[in-house]
This record gives C-alpha cells, sequence and structure tokens, in this order.
C-alpha cells in the first residue's frame, strides 16, 4: 500500500509539473505595456492564434508611470508604448534597442512626414520608434451649460468651425470649473505655448518663469486633475468640470456619443496652438529570441492597412498609415474632425514632442504646483 501510495504521488508530481509546459504556447510571449486603446481584442486574439503565442498586457495611464515601470522592471516588457517625447528619455537610461524597419514589410506605408521627422532616429542611421499614430492636446467643453460665456474666447476660423482660447483656463468666470490631464509633459508645454514661448520644449530661464507662472493661474482654476481616460470621462458626465484639457479627445469622442450624452460636448482646438505627440512603440533591450521576433510582427500589424483601420475605429487618433482612414467613425469625423485631414493641414499651430530641456525638473515644478495648492 505504501509503494502505491508513493508512486500515485509520483504521478500527481509528474501531471502538476508538466502543466506549465503544455500550457505555454509554442510561439512565446510578447508582453505589452501601453496605453489604453493599443492593445484592443480585436486584433490580438487574432494575433495570438494566428503565431500560437501569449499576449500579455499592462495598461498604464500617463507617460510618466510607463517609464517608471520600464525602469523598475525592463525585463518584464517587451514592447513599450510612448510619445515622440521620451524616446531620447528610454534611451538615455539604457532601456530600449534599436528597431530594424527593413523587417517590418508595412514601414513604407507609414507617411514621409513620420518617417523622415527625427525625433525617433537618436543615433545616425538607427530607429528606436515606430510611430503608429498621433494626437494632440486638446479642448473638450460642456457647451450644453457653459455654451454662451465662451464667446469671448472663441475665433471663427471658416466653414462653421472655431477655435478656443487657453485663457479661458485661468478666467475667474471658470473657477472651479475646469480641469486638465494630470501629466507634467503635457501642461508644462501648452502652458509654454499660451505664454507666448515660440520652442515650448526647449525653455530658457526667462521661458521657463513664463511657463510656471501661467501654468500656475491654470492649476489655481481647477478643481482636481484627469488621470487617463476612464478619470476624464467620469468628471465630464459628472458634471465635475465644464472644461477640460485632454489627451484623449478622440476616445472620449466615441464615448460620449456611446453614452448619449455627446451633443452635450464641443470639441475644440486651442487657438494659440498645441502640442502634437506621435505615439508608438519601442523594444526594451533585454527582448530577444521569440519574444523579440513577435514584437516586430506586433508593431507590423499595427502599422499595416488592417491595424490602421482597427486603430481608427477603435481610438480614433490621426493615423500614420493613410489606408487605415476608412476606420474612422462618424464621432470622430464630426467632433475631432482635424484627424482626417493630413497632419500638414493642421488649422493651428503644431508642435511636435521632443525630449524638453529638463524633463525632470518639469515633474518636480509641477509636483511643487500641485503640492502648494493641497493636490
Amino acid at each position: 500500500m505504501k509503494k502505491l501510495s508513493v508512486l500515485l504521488l509520483s504521478l500527481c508530481l509528474v501531471v502538476l509539473f508538466s502543466i506549465p509546459a503544455m500550457a505555454a504556447k509554442e510561439g512565446g510571449t510578447l508582453s505589452i505595456l501601453c496605453f489604453f486603446g493599443y492593445a484592443d481584442d480585436s486584433w490580438v486574439k487574432p494575433f495570438e492564434e494566428k503565431y500560437d503565442c501569449e499576449v500579455k498586457i499592462t495598461y498604464a495611464g500617463t507617460v510618466e508611470e510607463h517609464f517608471t515601470k520600464t525602469k523598475a522592471a525592463p525585463g518584464l516588457y517587451n514592447i513599450i508604448s510612448n510619445d515622440s517625447g521620451r524616446v531620447q528619455m528610454y534611451y538615455d537610461a539604457g532601456l530600449i534597442q534599436s528597431i530594424d524597419v527593413s523587417r517590418l514589410k508595412n514601414y513604407p506605408k507609414i507617411g514621409k512626414y513620420f518617417r523622415d521627422h527625427p525625433y525617433a532616429e537618436v543615433e545616425p542611421g538607427k530607429k528606436f520608434h515606430v510611430p503608429i499614430c498621433w494626437g494632440d492636446q486638446d479642448f473638450i467643453v460642456n457647451t450644453a451649460v457653459v455654451g454662451d460665456r465662451l464667446k469671448p474666447y472663441l475665433t471663427d476660423i471658416g466653414g462653421g468651425r472655431q477655435v478656443l482660447s487657453y485663457r479661458v483656463m485661468k478666467a475667474p468666470q471658470f473657477k472651479d470649473m475646469v480641469t486638465m490631464f494630470d501629466e507634467s509633459t503635457n501642461v508644462t508645454s501648452m502652458s509654454a505655448i499660451a505664454a507666448g514661448i515660440t520652442h515650448p520644449f526647449n525653455l530658457s530661464e526667462a521661458d521657463y518663469e513664463a511657463m510656471i507662472t501661467e501654468l500656475s493661474l491654470w492649476a489655481k482654476n481647477c478643481r482636481q486633475f484627469t488621470l487617463g481616460f476612464d478619470s476624464e470621462k467620469a468628471i465630464l458626465t459628472g458634471e465635475d468640470a465644464y472644461i477640460s484639457i485632454t489627451g484623449n479627445n478622440a476616445i472620449e469622442a466615441n464615448a460620449l456619443v456611446e453614452e448619449g450624452v455627446g451633443d452635450k460636448f464641443t470639441h475644440y482646438l486651442p487657438t494659440e496652438g498645441t502640442i502634437c505627440w506621435i505615439d508608438g512603440w519601442v523594444i526594451t533591450k533585454p527582448t530577444k529570441g521569440k519574444s523579440l521576433d513577435l514584437a516586430l510582427k506586433y508593431i507590423d500589424y499595427m502599422i499595416g492597412d488592417e491595424g490602421q483601420t482597427l486603430l481608427a475605429e477603435k481610438v480614433g487618433f490621426g493615423i500614420i498609415n493613410p489606408a487605415g482612414g476608412g476606420g474612422y467613425t462618424d464621432a470622430v469625423k464630426e467632433r475631432t474632425w482635424w484627424y482626417t485631414m493630413s497632419i500638414d493641414e493642421f488649422p493651428v499651430p503644431l508642435y511636435i514632442m521632443v525630449t524638453e530641456e529638463d524633463p525632470e525638473r518639469r515633474v518636480n515644478s509641477w509636483l511643487e504646483i500641485k503640492a502648494q495648492l493641497g493636490f
């Protein structure tokens, strides 16, 4: 009986320890750290089936959170979604490897503007970032509530369209009615533009002081700050704020329409100009073997015709492969209409995000401003 028990126990242990091996996918594992919308089931599940692999997804809401997570455990992720303004930072921290774009059959389909822009070429002849979409920072306003009060801050640009001045962010009549995305890169650069600074990513000491003054006035007017898509939507629909500087404009447009409240809100570009992020993928330095192969396949899919069409449909930001334009929803076409245009025709001044003169200082300055106001 004792021998039988030992035999049964041995068999159980063999089965138990063989389960992970049996469950492992032959194609390997791809680990993704990304913003909401860049790893949707509509393409992730078919990708897993096609390559017999497992895709692990971790979402983060801000650029800072992405960088912090990657720096803490670069081996935990294979591809990271980040914007044009953070490629240099990842490179300087030794976190990313160059991307062999010759292995991306869809790379030539990317628009020339994005292929030629130097932000991704931090070493001569090498690319460290592949774009998948672009977007701007602008306003979502509950015009059903504050529409009439916006008139002094609006400018007609033709075709029945208007743009909205940053002055609303510090206007006394909008005290506790405004909010903005809690991310230092965005708020410092946009307030620099509002302060009349020509190069918002390369500030002199005088520029920096002017930016801090402007941003402090904005922050004093804010009731709270948003922390990503869900946070912003909840604040807007709950009417905890009526005017929001957003980094999720197209996603919010789709969501607000789907919830049946889209007609209460209007999207405006900032009169003085705005920053433009180019989102895409970087590959972490430890990534190799099957995971590297999967990373390149995933990136290639997302810049291809089908991937870009689904991205336009699900997320709605500006695409980088014109073949995906048919995916835009009516909500995006009508409300964030500038995404259906060529980036060369953007109707207000556009500043492509690159690494700032001192990113850490900007982060600390923003934290100080919030602390002084009790946030």
